[in-house]
């Protein structure tokens, strides 16, 4: 019971609240002396609790001299939730923007943890309008970022993926991405993995990666000269990928089976 006391706890479910309205979902209606006997919860305190959960709306009692009191069914409190919780946010939202930022958009802001960065990266996924720029490992690819990459595809004319992969994964539900294939060479480089994600030419998130929970060298800006510079490197990667891709055999026989000669660029 404790996990799901947790979880209601985070939608502003007291403990007690919790822990009562649980009681009353494994039972029939039943009166307030026999939910207090069943949930542990004293006699004293148990009609306030059940008070508290009619008008949030989890219980339901009945008009008898001797009232009942119900649960909410699951799939009503779930959908519920979902309202409240849209409803909340479309205020704080409101709320929030009356009040204004003052921010530099030439600063620089150090991301703190591998998912502050992701996170950030998701966003700007899902809210990109005009353009999305991207290099990323298929390590670091969830769920969700994927199903946002796939539906920003179908969104976005200027839409670039470059996919790099420690353990050759390079198998995604959209088509509009280059395998990068030099990823032991660019670790090397790097010293492990990073993240490069610019949308609309406003903002960019870049840097070396951490392992999970540790703190990152990734920084997010809306500094024109990065944003440029960044989705530069997205581009110029795309434009040598399809280059070598198009060539083919041609690429191999010029730079070698694994076309380890493309970075051989010191004339030496």
């Amino acid at each position: 019971m404790d996990k799901e006391i947790s979880l209601l706890n985070s939608f502003g479910i007291t403990s007690n609240e919790a822990k009562v309205y649980i009681t009353l979902l494994q039972m029939d209606a039943s009166t307030g002396y026999k939910i207090s006997k069943s949930s542990g919860i004293p006699r004293s305190k148990i009609y306030n609790l059940l008070s508290s959960l009619e008008e949030k709306g989890l219980v339901l009692k009945s008009a008898d001299e001797t009232p009942l009191y119900k649960s909410l069914p699951v799939s009503e409190l779930i959908n519920k939730l979902k309202n409240d919780s849209e409803e909340n946010i479309d205020a704080l939202d409101n709320s929030l923007k009356k009040l204004g930022t003052i921010s530099k958009p030439e600063s620089i802001w150090l991301m703190d943890t591998y998912d502050q960065v992701f996170d950030k990266v998701l966003y700007q996924i899902e809210n990109a309008q005009d353009s999305l720029y991207v290099q990323i490992y298929s390590e670091d690819l969830n769920p969700k970022l994927i199903d946002a990459l796939t539906n920003a595809e179908k969104r976005l004319h200027k839409f670039v993926v470059i996919l790099f992969s420690n353990h050759n994964q390079y198998s995604l539900p959209f088509d509009r991405y280059y395998k990068h294939y030099f990823e032991a060479d660019k670790t090397l480089d790097y010293g492990g993995k990073w993240i490069n994600a610019v949308n609309d030419g406003q903002e960019v998130t870049y840097g070396k990666l951490p392992e999970k929970f540790s703190n990152t060298g990734v920084v997010t800006t809306k500094n024109s000269s990065m944003v440029f510079l960044a989705q530069e490197y997205v581009l110029h990667d795309a434009y040598n990928l399809r280059t070598l891709s198009l060539l083919g055999v041609d690429a191999q026989r010029t730079f070698g089976k694994d076309l380890e000669g493309v970075r051989n660029i010191y004339f030496d």
